[in-house]
C-alpha cells in the first residue's frame, strides 16, 4: 500500500491529474486524495476562476459607494452574490454616488406626486372658499359669542382658589387676536386698559417679530410691554424656527373683571 502511496504522489508530481492516476492504479477517489495531500496539482488542472475580474470590479465599485442592488445589476451577477463579496465593506452612505442617488430619488419622487399634491392643493383651495362663503359677515352676536369661546379656550380663567382679576388671551394666530379684540371693542374695554406682550425665544429676531406683530394688529409699540424671552433649551429639537416663527401675543385687560364674568356667562348659556 505504501508502494502504492508512492507511486501515486511521483504520478502527480509528474503532472497527471487525478481522475489519470485513479485510471492507473485502480483505487478509489478519497483513497486518492488522501495520499496526494500536501502535493500541489498541476498548472494545467487548475481551473480559472471566471469571476475574479468581476469581483474585483466589485470591490473598486463598492468603494465608490454602490449599493448592492446597484452591483448585481452593473455586474450581472446574483444580488446573493454581490452582497457575499462586499459584505466586508461598509456602504458609506457619504460618498459622491449615494448623494447624487438620493437626489435622483427625491426627484423622481417629486416628480410622481406633483400632480397628486396639485389636485389635493386645488381641492383644498376649493373647499376653503366654499367654507369661507357660507360664513358671510359676522353680527354683532357672533362676534360675542366667538370670543367668548376662544377666550375659554385659550385665555387664562378663575380657579375656585383663585378668582379671576385680570383678562388674560394668549395666541399665536393673528386672526385670533384680531377676533378677539373685536369682542372686547364689543364688549365697550376701553383701548388705553388693553395691552400686548410679546412672547418669543431668544434664537428668534425679536424686533423683527415685534413689528410683525404691530403691523398685523395695528396697535403702535407704546401699547406693548417688554417681550418676554424663553431659554433655549439644547436637547429640545424645535421646529417653530426660521423667518416664520414670530412666537405668540398675549393680549392683557387689567380692572374689567365684569368683562370675565360676562365671559362666564356667555360660555354658559352656549354650552347648556
Amino acid at each position: 500500500m505504501d508502494d502504492l502511496a508512492g507511486e501515486a504522489r511521483r504520478l502527480r508530481r509528474e503532472g497527471l491529474s487525478v481522475p489519470q492516476i485513479q485510471a492507473r492504479l485502480g483505487v478509489s477517489k478519497e483513497r486518492l486524495r488522501d495520499w496526494l495531500r500536501g502535493v500541489p496539482p498541476p498548472e494545467w488542472t487548475r481551473r480559472p476562476t471566471a469571476k475574479d475580474d468581476l469581483r474585483e470590479r466589485a470591490l473598486v465599485l463598492r468603494a465608490q459607494g454602490w449599493s448592492v442592488n446597484d452591483l448585481a445589476l452593473e455586474l450581472g451577477i446574483a444580488r446573493s452574490t454581490a452582497w457575499r463579496w462586499v459584505r466586508h465593506l461598509p456602504l458609506d452612505r457619504d460618498s459622491e454616488r449615494a448623494r447624487r442617488k438620493r437626489e435622483h430619488a427625491a426627484l423622481m419622487a417629486d416628480g410622481r406626486w406633483e400632480r397628486h399634491r396639485r389636485e389635493r392643493d386645488e381641492r383644498h383651495a376649493a373647499a376653503v372658499a366654499s367654507a369661507a362663503s357660507e360664513v358671510g359677515s359676522l353680527s354683532d352676536r357672533e362676534v360675542l359669542l366667538l370670543g367668548a369661546a376662544v377666550y375659554w379656550c385659550e385665555g387664562a380663567k378663575g380657579k375656585p382658589w383663585r378668582p379671576a382679576s385680570k383678562i388674560i388671551f394668549t395666541n399665536s394666530d393673528p386672526g385670533l387676536i384680531r377676533l378677539f379684540l373685536r369682542f372686547l371693542a364689543l364688549a365697550d374695554v376701553d383701548d388705553e386698559r388693553i395691552c400686548f406682550r410679546l412672547y418669543i425665544h431668544e434664537t428668534a429676531d425679536v424686533g423683527a417679530a415685534e413689528q410683525w406683530w404691530m403691523d398685523r394688529l395695528g396697535v403702535g409699540r407704546e401699547r406693548f410691554q417688554p417681550t418676554s424671552l424663553k431659554r433655549h433649551r439644547l436637547p429640545v429639537v424645535r421646529k417653530n424656527t426660521g423667518a416664520a416663527y414670530h412666537g405668540c401675543i398675549a393680549v392683557s385687560v387689567r380692572g374689567y373683571r365684569d368683562i370675565y364674568w360676562r365671559i362666564e356667562g356667555l360660555i354658559e348659556a352656549i354650552l347648556r
